[in-house]
């Protein structure tokens, strides 16, 4: 059993951008934006859905990167020369996940005004999940994978066609904008 959330490798990832559904998926694009999730168990978070909005995040620990030189999330071909980079954590008694996103730009100016208003369900372009990675992170055992621009390929291992919740995009009994609003309506 994993008794520290730090022991926990990231076994979920949600792709944002600023292109909205209708938009063509070769557009050109100012950002992207990875959210990398560490759940102590998958499965429930899967069953009982993923939420997060602002009041989740750790504002104190985020910083920017002018340098990504070194930075063994870009890949060959990224055009990203910059990143921000926010964490957030789950703030029940029993904190089941916790997650870093990370905003990728060209430009600085586009990561030190980013506004975390800009990650939604609408700009969300890629979901996934898995339960093995290899050292090297490649992950062998897939248990979840949306994508928008490929949907005949999405799958849900585990829960089938169960309707999820939270942040998960797909399946989806009814959805209600609502459910995952980055607006920490109880402050306001």
């Amino acid at each position: 059993m994993v008794t520290s959330r730090s022991d926990l490798e990231a076994n979920a990832c949600f792709l944002f951008d600023p292109r909205l559904p209708d938009d063509e998926k070769d557009s050109d694009i100012e950002w992207e934006a990875k959210l990398r999730v560490k759940a102590r168990d998958l499965p429930r978070l899967l069953r009982e859905g993923f939420y997060w909005d602002q009041a989740n995040l750790d504002w104190e620990s985020g910083y920017v990167q002018l340098d990504l030189s070194s930075d063994t999330d870009i890949h060959a071909g990224d055009p990203w020369s910059r990143s921000r980079t926010f964490f957030l954590s789950d703030l029940g008694d029993d904190p089941q996940w916790t997650a870093k996103l990370v905003v990728y730009a060209k430009k600085t100016a586009v990561v030190s005004n980013f506004a975390i208003e800009d990650i939604n369900m609408d700009t969300m372009t890629w979901a996934t999940a898995w339960t093995k990675a290899d050292e090297s992170g490649d992950v062998s055992q897939w248990v979840y994978l949306w994508d928008r621009y490929d949907p005949e390929e999405n799958f849900s291992a585990i829960y089938y066609d169960m309707p999820l919740k939270g942040w998960w995009p797909w399946p989806r009994a009814d959805f209600d904008d609502d459910d995952v609003t980055l607006v920490n309506e109880a402050a306001e």
